[in-house]
């Protein structure tokens, strides 16, 4: 495992890792806000499909939507399809992580669950 010292002495060698961490933390950070972006998206186009189904309160425009949809819709499927690999990835190495460094948080707001074959 790689490692970087920390002299005492060099004031410079602090300032780095320092400046090292907060960039790393805004990446993690940001992919947390990513996941959880994700996860509404998918969560409102649920809602919208439901609204739009049979006896839902857009039922009516159903036809329109499919309609409106039909260029776009198998974009829209591998898209989110896509979006759903990515969150599973985000959770297994949010999980991985867990195992490394217990309590560990790699990207806050990704739920924390044992990996497979885990804990």
């Amino acid at each position: 495992m790689a490692e970087y010292i920390v002299d005492s002495s060099n004031q410079e060698t602090e300032t780095l890792l320092v400046a090292y961490r907060d960039a790393r933390g805004g990446v993690q950070a940001t992919a947390g806000q990513m996941y959880t972006a994700i996860a509404r998206t998918e969560a409102a186009y649920v809602e919208l499909e439901t609204a739009l189904g049979e006896g839902g309160p857009l039922a009516a425009l159903g036809e329109y939507h499919a309609t409106k949809q039909a260029p776009v819709g198998d974009a829209v499927a591998l898209l989110r399809q896509s979006m759903a690999g990515v969150m599973a990835l985000m959770e297994q190495m949010q999980a991985g992580y867990a195992q490394l460094v217990p309590g560990g948080i790699l990207f806050p707001g990704v739920p924390v669950t044992p990996a497979e074959g885990g804990q």
